[in-house]
């Protein structure tokens, strides 16, 4: 017999969202005249720094970028070391390394899936100046708790919130309580401008050389004079926004409330059609101040979740595995055994496809394809 899930639409894992809101905003932008930081970067920047409640943001290229001069920013420099957990995206390591200083890896918690903190102390030396936590899929670790850890030892807190937009501990949005918070625009993320990164700060010094770094070490005090237009007090790049990407990060803002809220009804969905499935584990999520960046499962064995992603896929069902765990990886290979829950997480964990796009029906067929693999 036909298997007629063969004449199915695809079902992307993540997809981007853009309409006539986006269109009108660039149309408007070409009209303006001027393409690189002006008015709309501006505006972009005022919208996130009021959603998410800080005092400062900058917008730069890229989430990666954002870290590096949030880290530059602290002042972390060649032979500094930045504590950062095992479980993340490799542009965490990869901005610590790009400032010349060492990331030393530590393992996670397995119920927030963030750095855990009863590691952390043993790993501080006298050559470490920051700890970089990370949001991983929107769930933090104890801050405060962390922030004591800080404190007591004189460390900076620059916080991976890439997957953290609408999340919240302690009724403050993530990425706020630390020195630093970096978020990501990347085209699969809750809203996009293709690429870009925004860093937020309470600490203007902090948010001046921010702006100063990513502007070719302009003071940025000094810049709005056209007779200082070439005065650079730092080392600074080219990491400039552009109006056109600031230009569908204001349409995209417009949207997030609603996509908060429909990511939040795709993963409870996906617990109420699939809790019956005893292969299948959820990680434990505060929707009150979770908003998951994509609906996460845990499987028995790697070998299983590798049999339901080849399922899946013959049934036109997009997945995608967790990242490995950054001590496998090639430029940072260590065989030590003190990364045992990273390892395992990564194993056994798949994303089910999450976009905002994807409707109730398909949301359905993908729940009956995994009950129909287990049974």
């Amino acid at each position: 017999m036909l298997d007629k899930s063969i004449f199915l639409k695809k079902i992307i894992q993540i997809e981007p969202s853009l309409g006539n809101e986006e269109k009108k905003e660039l149309l408007s932008t070409i009209d303006s005249g001027w393409y690189t930081e002006a008015a709309k970067t501006k505006e972009f920047e005022k919208k996130f720094a009021k959603f998410v409640g800080s005092r400062y943001a900058c917008v730069v290229t890229s989430g990666t970028t954002a870290l590096y001069i949030g880290l530059k920013a602290l002042g972390i420099d060649r032979g500094d070391e930045v504590i950062v957990p095992d479980l993340t995206f490799v542009a965490s390591p990869n901005s610590v390394e790009m400032t010349g200083a060492k990331p030393v890896f530590v393992d996670i918690e397995p119920q927030s899936l963030n750095l855990d903190l009863s590691r952390v102390s043993s790993l501080i030396t006298k050559r470490t100046k920051a700890i970089m936590p990370v949001d991983f899929n929107g769930r933090s670790a104890e801050m405060s708790e962390l922030r004591e850890i800080a404190n007591r030892k004189g460390l900076l807190l620059i916080e991976d919130a890439c997957h953290a937009i609408g999340c919240y501990y302690n009724n403050k949005h993530l990425g706020t309580t630390s020195d630093v918070g970096v978020f990501s625009f990347s085209t699969p993320k809750i809203i996009t401008t293709g690429q870009g990164g925004m860093l937020v700060t309470n600490d203007k010094k902090i948010y001046e050389r921010c702006i100063s770094i990513k502007d070719f070490g302009r003071d940025v005090r000094k810049k709005k004079d056209m007779r200082n237009a070439f005065e650079h007090h730092i080392i600074g790049y080219n990491f400039k926004f552009t109006e056109f990407q600031a230009a569908v990060g204001i349409a995209q803002m417009r949207k997030l409330a609603n996509r908060i809220i429909k990511k939040k009804r795709i993963l409870r969905k996906y617990i109420d059609l699939l809790s019956n499935v005893r292969e299948i584990e959820f990680v434990e999520t505060d929707f009150k101040r979770i908003t998951p960046w994509m609906a996460d499962i845990l499987l028995k064995t790697k070998s299983k979740k590798n049999q339901l992603i080849k399922y899946l896929e013959k049934n036109q069902i997009e997945t995608r595995i967790f990242y490995p765990p950054i001590h496998r990886l090639e430029p940072y290979k260590n065989s030590d055994n003190r990364f045992k829950v990273s390892s395992e997480i990564s194993d056994r964990g798949l994303w089910l496809p999450s976009s905002v796009t994807l409707t109730d029906k398909q949301l359905e067929i993908v729940c009956e394809k995994i009950k129909k693999f287990f049974s």
